[in-house]
């Protein structure tokens, strides 16, 4: 599915600019939750309860909980 392929490669994009951020200024409260947010404001259907946006879901969930408990290792 193309837009799974577009989703994972603003996650590994995010994910990258999270980790350089972390090297940089160190971690934050709320680290990540910016990045979660333009995720979801792009690709998710709040009323879409199909089994490909639950995959979408399951995704930007997915990210939101590495953000939420990287330690910068």
């Amino acid at each position: 599915m193309k837009i799974q392929t577009q989703i994972k490669r603003d996650i590994s994009r995010y994910k990258a600019q999270l980790v350089a951020k972390c090297i940089k200024t160190g971690l934050y409260e709320n680290f990540g939750q910016k990045e979660v947010r333009k995720l979801e404001d792009k690709y998710l259907n709040i009323s879409d309860y199909s089994t490909g946006m639950d995959a979408i879901r399951d995704l930007i969930m997915g990210f939101d909980d590495w953000a939420s408990t990287y330690n910068g290792r």
